[in-house]
């Protein structure tokens, strides 16, 4: 197949500090050229890719100087793939949220797109409404509730390459935190819950150094040495393998509906138990009592944290191969693609039998 995949344009693919949503794209797109597809990712121009590349700005949209139009950029970048070069294609696969929406209805190319944001919001309803008809994929089922009538196709949790991550079956003595510095996404609630449980909490983030940001917003326990909190930054991913497979569990507290899983996929690769609130991705990429437990509240979580050490962590890593790989997930995608190209096809024999049915009606013209 002829795939191209398009990207968001806030960061570089693959740079440091790239968020999930881009980390799970640029492992589908190599795992789509190593099964031998031909793939184009439109995405920034220092992106790295084993598929074709095609800039759709020279600079990501986190390092654009202040008086730079992004929204431009993105104008141009959705004109750019879904305009004239859409028919290079069988299938367009965006990841460019609800702004390649008006193209890709248009498109005479089959198109999907990969939703990551959250979608509890009431501003989304109208949008959707004038779009119901373009196919959808979401990143897990509590995503899509608030708009379960949109033209959704499946939903499909976030894959890493089963090689990347290695299997530890010696956990260390501490909870593992990833995600952001705020105290009120979840890292308050992970700290609480290793105080009560008298564990230290070592919280990893995607910033590159604490200076970067505004003191008022840095939580004073990652500041003060020696109280149970160690803040590691953000970590390379030989450094997050270790990070993750010495936990003996990953905590989840972050509980809004698009709330990533990538996370728990790689915990799970190493062989570690996740502990995780209702709630986004977390919660339904978790076997209670096999890959960890799924909580109501910060007392449920407390009570269930000594019930980790007795879970199996080959178990965990079995799970992760089974369900949360790059390959399952690109098998996914792939049946998907398949599935609309083939649809787009029927439809076009369709349309060119009732076109060629419609001209034969017509009255011959009478000659004298």
């Amino acid at each position: 197949m002829k795939i191209a995949q398009v990207a968001p344009l806030w960061i570089n693919g693959l740079s440091r500090g790239t968020s999930d949503a881009e980390r799970a794209l640029f492992y589908l797109t190599d795992e789509l050229v190593r099964r031998g597809h031909e793939v184009t990712l439109f995405a920034t121009a220092e992106s790295r890719t084993s598929a074709k590349l095609e800039a759709l700005c020279s600079t990501p949209f986190c390092r654009a100087p202040e008086n730079w139009s992004q929204a431009g950029a993105a104008i141009l970048a959705v004109k750019q793939v879904f305009g004239p070069r859409a028919d290079e294609f069988d299938l367009i696969h965006s990841h460019f949220g609800i702004d390649g929406f008006p193209m890709a209805q248009r498109c005479p190319t089959p198109t999907l797109t990969t939703l990551q944001e959250r979608l509890d919001l009431p501003e989304y309803v109208p949008v959707f409404e004038q779009f119901r008809d373009l196919p959808l994929v979401s990143t897990s089922d509590a995503q899509r509730a608030p708009l379960a009538w949109a033209s959704w196709q499946r939903t499909i949790y976030p894959g890493v390459p089963s090689e990347l991550y290695r299997f530890n079956p010696r956990p260390g003595k501490y909870l593992a935190f990833i995600g952001s510095l705020s105290m009120e996404e979840g890292l308050g609630a992970a700290i609480e819950i290793a105080r009560r449980a008298h564990l230290p909490l070592r919280v990893a983030s995607r910033k590159d150094s604490i200076d970067e940001l505004p003191l008022s917003t840095i939580p004073s326990e990652l500041l003060v040495a020696g109280n149970g909190v160690e803040w590691l930054g953000e970590l390379t991913e030989p450094a997050k393998i270790s990070f993750l497979g010495g936990a003996s569990a990953l905590v989840c507290t972050q509980g809004w509906p698009d709330a990533s899983g990538l996370c728990v996929a790689e915990a799970l690769a190493c062989g570690t138990p996740v502990v995780a609130f209702h709630g986004g991705q977390a919660r339904e990429m978790i076997y209670d009592h096999v890959t960890g437990f799924a909580c109501d509240s910060l007392d449920e979580m407390f009570h269930v944290l000594p019930l980790v050490k007795d879970l199996d962590r080959k178990a965990c890593r079995n799970v992760f191969e089974k369900r949360f790989s790059v390959e399952r997930m690109a098998d996914q995608y792939v049946h998907l693609y398949e599935r609309l190209i083939a649809a787009a096809s029927h439809r076009r024999f369709s349309a060119s039998i009732a076109q060629a049915v419609q001209t034969d009606r017509r009255p011959m013209a009478v000659t004298n």
